[in-house]
């Protein structure tokens, strides 16, 4: 008989256990506020990327990095946005300060190598594509992307003297 009641003891005491940590108080621990803006303003960015609104992902993100100086994401988003529009030297800042905050930035290495490609300066393309290899190897998609623009961009050849 004994036994049962210290059974019956255990099991009343882990039942007022059970039951204090499902008071409201305990609930009021869980964090039931809205998202950050500045993550927000980073999903709308995307969103306006994935459809092709370069200058609403622009203005999006341009305050977003304002606000968030140190995300290399957003800077390299907001790289590929101006690059896009056609904006290469704000495009190529925007990349540069993404590498400087994250030198192993992949993204960044592939874009940037991108907008070599685009201003004719074929060694900082491949500078990147040496980086790529070396963060992420030759069989992931932004080394095989920028790889892809490289061969499709065959460098100059010299004109044949007459």
């Amino acid at each position: 008989m004994t036994v049962s009641r210290v059974h019956l003891r255990i099991l009343w005491t882990a039942l007022l256990i059970g039951a204090q940590t499902l008071t409201p108080a305990a609930a009021a621990d869980i964090p039931t506020r809205n998202p950050p803006v500045e993550d927000r303003a980073l999903r709308e960015s995307r969103e306006a990327v994935k459809s092709s609104q370069w200058a609403r992902a622009v203005g999006l993100l341009q305050a977003y990095v304002k606000a968030n100086p140190q995300d290399a994401d957003g800077h390299n988003l907001l790289g590929f946005s101006y690059r896009k529009l056609g904006r290469y030297t704000e495009s190529e800042a925007a990349y540069d300060r993404a590498l400087a905050i994250d030198p192993n930035h992949i993204g960044a290495h592939e874009y940037r190598g991108e907008l070599m490609l685009l201003l004719g300066r074929r060694e900082k393309a491949l500078a990147h594509l040496h980086s790529l290899e070396r963060l992420c190897g030759v069989q992931c998609e932004e080394y095989q992307d920028l790889l892809r623009a490289l061969d499709a961009r065959p460098p100059d050849r010299p004109k044949p003297r007459q």
